[in-house]
């Protein structure tokens, strides 16, 4: 049976990383808005006089890099880490891949729109290892059984 606090960390994470998807998505919103340059010709046309462009501004073309970047990896960690907990996997690991998981994407997005490197890169690196420690703890429950 899945234990109550290590099932609110994961919850509150899928929250918190949604909410930080969702910050992108107002993230380019606000920069076509500021520039009025769209790529597609209704929305120019309602929100005044902008621009139809083939490409959206920089900032919206990094900014879409994220998000996809994030629904590379975010899915697979919450199914992987909810799958650890149903599993009932070391509890401290689940507090420690959880949290660092989550922030890594937060820094990861902040270097990724600003840009830093190589903080993008470490950030990212630092996901996939929690994501990889979160899979290598859930083979060893699962052949362990």
């Amino acid at each position: 049976m899945l234990e109550q606090q290590p099932l609110d960390v994961w919850a509150l994470a899928g929250v918190v990383l949604f909410l930080k998807m969702f910050a992108i998505a107002l993230y380019q919103g606000r920069w076509r808005l500021r520039t009025k340059v769209f790529t597609k010709a209704e929305d120019a046309a309602r929100w005044g006089d902008g621009t139809v462009s083939e490409r959206d501004v920089p900032e919206v073309e990094r900014a879409q890099r994220a998000f996809r970047n994030d629904l590379e990896n975010i899915p697979m960690f919450l199914i992987l880490s909810f799958a650890y907990l149903l599993y009932d996997a070391w509890e401290q690991g689940a507090y420690l891949y959880i949290g660092l998981f989550v922030i890594a994407r937060i820094v990861h997005t902040w270097a990724y729109l600003r840009p830093k490197q190589p903080l993008r890169n470490r950030a990212y690196i630092v996901g996939v290892l929690c994501t990889l420690a979160v899979a290598g703890h859930l083979v060893f429950e699962v052949v362990a059984r």
